[in-house]
């Protein structure tokens, strides 16, 4: 029994020490596991809105001619003799205005993005409401000195659009500093009521600007940009006034002299606008993706 005893204690201790130097032996290397980062991803296609303030000018300028024609007309019993007419032909006038068209805007816009790295490539358009307004005289002379203004002009845009690229850069992740330009358009108007002349039309021009986004989370994100829009000239041309009078027995007793003043203007309008607004895009896809280090 005692050398039963004596050979399980001599084995116990001989794998006690294999297992000891087992551990005391170099283990082959493994690499350790990359690290990961969540990066935002900008890529995909976008809907959102928008409302904002646009300071608008109307720079109108112009001329003015015309003519007087005076008929002198005799009374023979019921009938009229009608005399000779005298006409006469203005010189043509300059005429010149300048209004501030400002007020609230408000509309929708989408896009597509393309991220590249740090880079970001995209095409948005969008269509506006549009409450900008203003109200001036147009004049004989620049700056419109007492006494020479002719007519109060009425000035609207009603709404506008633009198709734009842009090009921005990504300081981090989450923020996005944007160059836009492209296409503009819109429905600028004026009235002069009081004449009555009108003019105005859909017209083509182009826009520049500047912006800001910052995504809140995976879809959501905030903007705020600035645009300056050019529409280019609204014309108005041929627009004509004609009034009557009739003196009775002027120049003399028996006879009656009729006058016609025909007045012919011929406008342009050149509407310019300094738009800022803030806007709010939901991004289909994109948000944060995993990459590894």
């Amino acid at each position: 029994m005692k050398r039963i005893f004596t050979s399980i204690a001599a084995v116990a201790s001989l794998l006690a020490t294999n297992a000891f130097a087992a551990d005391l032996a170099p283990r082959p290397y493994t690499k350790a596991p990359p690290m990961v980062a969540a990066i935002y991803d900008w890529n995909g296609f976008y809907i959102g809105g928008n409302a904002g303030y646009s300071w608008g000018r109307a720079a109108t300028d112009g001329n003015l001619t015309g003519t007087d024609s005076v008929s002198e007309f005799r009374t023979a019993g019921p009938t009229l003799l009608p005399g000779f007419p005298v006409v006469t032909t203005f010189a043509a006038v300059p005429l010149t205005g300048r209004a501030n068209v400002n007020g609230f805007i408000g509309g929708g816009q989408a896009g597509y993005n393309w991220q590249r790295g740090t880079w970001l490539f995209g095409l948005e358009a969008d269509i506006q409401g549009s409450d900008e307004r203003g109200t001036s005289d147009v004049c004989l002379v620049a700056g419109c000195a007492p006494g020479t203004g002719i007519l109060t002009a009425n000035y609207k845009l009603d709404w506008f659009g633009t198709a734009r690229g842009r090009i921005g850069f990504l300081p981090t992740d989450r923020i996005l500093l944007y160059a836009t330009g492209g296409l503009a358009y819109g429905g600028v108007s004026a009235t002069a009521p009081l004449v009555p002349l009108s003019w105005g039309s859909t017209r083509v021009g182009w826009t520049l600007g500047v912006g800001a986004e910052a995504a809140i989370d995976q879809h959501w994100s905030v903007k705020l940009e600035y645009l300056y829009m050019d529409l280019g000239n609204v014309g108005s041309s041929g627009s004509t006034v004609t009034t009557t009078t009739n003196a009775l027995n002027t120049p003399l007793p028996g006879f009656n002299t009729v006058t016609t003043t025909s007045l012919t203007s011929a406008f342009n309008t050149c509407f310019t606008d300094s738009i800022l607004r803030v806007g709010l895009n939901y991004r289909f896809g994109g948000g944060p993706v995993v990459a590894r280090y």
